[in-house]
């Protein structure tokens, strides 16, 4: 008989906290933090309400353009579209639309690999990798066995099953509508603090949403990607040249994943639309935007992290 933690008879692993301390981490990583966000952003939005609606007036002196001619100018004539949302009244189509189809296409190219028997099992190997490295520790110290483990990751970690989609799809929707919003509210902050600008909450939520559609056509190139090298890692940046030997340990590895051509364009695309909606130089905007970028790059690759 294996005398190691996990198979020790004379132990008694408890089982029930086991499972329900796994299950708290993994709803807490992948559920409850995009709902953290959400509720944080609408406390600030709450809080700053008066003043946002008084901003607003300011803002509203031209017709804003309908949503499918944003959505075709932004490929076209980004300066055009965001100059019309920086001098036009609130509206919400303008990100919403964008948000939708960036959270349509994530759930139809998800399922796209998860039809797919090569990318499905490299898939299911990597989260079987981190499952693994989570629960090692609650093994070795008998609050766990190896079937109990196995039993877990069935439930939660295989892909296809119901709670891994319903896990996939919840951080589709609710974490993408987090980002959308912190992400408005930081740079609202930002502009407040170091351009010396103001402009409404929902116009930069605007500006930031509209953004997504880069994410829509990540999604589409990356998938592509991922189907022509076989390779659940593949994305277009430098890491595509490092492919089939990518290593997730490795910071420099991780480190030229982040330099991605789709990550570049996003943060061009921003600094233009925030430039415009705070008066502010492109350039000057840009830059900013560049080092905080690289400030964060940083940070979430010596923290673990996404971003």
């Amino acid at each position: 008989m294996n005398e190691e933690g996990c198979f020790n008879n004379q132990q008694k692993p408890t089982t029930n906290l086991s499972l329900c301390q796994y299950s708290a981490q993994q709803k807490c990583r992948f559920f409850f933090l995009p709902f953290f966000n959400t509720f944080i952003s609408i406390i600030c939005l709450r809080s700053l309400k008066d003043h946002l609606m008084e901003s607003e007036q300011s803002f509203e002196t031209i017709q804003p353009m309908p949503v499918f001619d944003k959505l075709a100018g932004f490929f076209l004539s980004p300066g055009k579209v965001f100059d019309n949302i920086a001098n036009s009244g609130l509206t919400t189509s303008t990100w919403l639309v964008p948000w939708i189809l960036s959270v349509l296409m994530s759930i139809f190219t998800g399922q796209l690999i998860l039809g797919n028997p090569s990318l499905s099992g490299q898939l299911q190997e990597t989260l079987r990798k981190q499952f693994d490295e989570l629960m090692h520790e609650s093994i070795v110290k008998g609050d766990a066995t190896q079937q109990e483990a196995d039993e877990q990751f069935a439930l939660f970690g295989t892909p296809g099953s119901p709670l891994f989609m319903l896990v996939s799809v919840g951080g589709a929707v609710f974490g993408s509508l987090a980002t959308l919003f912190a992400v408005s509210f930081f740079c609202l902050l930002l502009g407040r603090s170091a351009m010396n600008a103001a402009a409404p909450y929902m116009k930069v939520v605007e500006v930031i949403g509209l953004a997504f559609l880069i994410d829509f056509v990540e999604r589409i190139v990356t998938t592509g990607l991922m189907f022509l090298t076989d390779s659940i890692l593949a994305s277009p940046s430098l890491a595509l040249f490092l492919l089939p030997d990518i290593d997730l340990e490795s910071k420099v590895h991780v480190a030229m994943s982040k330099l991605n051509a789709f990550t570049f364009w996003k943060i061009g695309i921003v600094s233009l639309g925030l430039a415009q909606l705070f008066r502010r130089d492109f350039p000057k905007v840009l830059v900013l935007i560049v080092a905080l970028w690289i400030l964060w790059s940083f940070f979430s690759l010596f923290t673990g992290l996404p971003g």
